[in-house]
């Protein structure tokens, strides 16, 4: 799992910094033209650096929790897990690693696919601004995933199966099963790509919901073998991507011009705690 992330957050964080350069010596704003977004740019994009450095410190922290003893693997019970969660600790673990390839695979293509708005003009014209935005989404989404992970420390449904060697079930890694970040990353990036082709599409009326529908599919394959890899329950799945998608939505929503010229605005911020401030100002 840490491979993957470290990857996509070195990626989308040197991509960030070097927009944030070419925007101080380049870039202007241009009032004439009507923008589906509103960023502020001077403060966004360092704050969605600095989360991108806690994201990576985070994500190492909890790669890094050491496993169970062996006492406590033993006293670990099926039975008293969710019925729905009872099944993903019974699997043939044969299948494991073919499954984690599948999945880490079905990951990396899916944070890649909002490329494919920029075939559209009228998205292409404002690519910064989607860029820009789409790094705040992922460092926000895992920060998230770092928060849950360092607090409830569940462990991996293979740490349950006495059909896998006791040095992978009790190694460091083994109790971030909750909540799936390889799910809510895939969510995130699908759900963004949905939510920003239909704001520049408002003429789709209720057919935006087909985009939404579709969106479902990366984070539910990603979620499958993640599932077969044992190395999440179903609820940690479903949670994965409940909190991936909001971010895919939510993070584009709250920067909508319509949207921010209400009054409303969304603010992340880092430091002791990290997250986002949400205001209203009245006029």
């Amino acid at each position: 799992m840490m491979g993957v992330f470290d990857w996509k957050n070195l990626i989308l964080g040197t991509l960030l910094f070097l927009l944030s350069h070419l925007w101080c010596y380049g870039q202007q704003d241009n009032p004439d033209k009507a923008s589906v977004y509103t960023i502020n740019k001077k403060w966004e994009i360092p704050a969605t650096l600095i989360l991108f450095g806690t994201n990576a410190l985070g994500l190492n922290y909890v790669g890094n929790i050491p496993g169970l003893d062996s006492i406590d693997i033993l006293q670990l019970n099926p039975d008293n897990l969710l019925p729905i969660d009872q099944r993903a600790v019974r699997q043939n673990p044969d299948f494991i690693d073919q499954a984690q390839s599948i999945s880490d695979i079905a990951l990396n293509i899916s944070v890649a696919l909002p490329v494919l708005l920029g075939l559209d003009k009228s998205i292409r014209r404002d690519w910064f601004d989607l860029i820009t935005l789409y790094g705040e989404t992922h460092a926000v989404n895992g920060n998230l995933y770092v928060i849950a992970a360092s607090l409830v420390q569940r462990p991996r449904p293979l740490v349950y199966s006495p059909g896998i060697p006791y040095i992978d079930r009790s190694e460091s890694g083994t109790t971030n099963s909750f909540f799936s970040g390889h799910v809510s990353t895939p969510a995130a990036s699908s759900f963004f790509m949905a939510k920003v082709y239909s704001d520049y599409h408002p003429e789709l009326g209720n057919r935006k919901y087909w985009l939404f529908g579709a969106a479902l599919i990366p984070p539910l394959v990603v979620g499958y073998y993640r599932y077969k890899a044992m190395k999440h329950f179903p609820t940690d799945v479903f949670t994965g991507l409940l909190v991936g998608s909001l971010s895919g939505i939510l993070i584009p929503h709250f920067h909508k011009t319509k949207f921010k010229s209400k009054g409303w605005s969304i603010v992340p911020y880092s430091g002791a705690i990290t997250g986002c401030k949400i205001t209203y100002s009245i006029r």
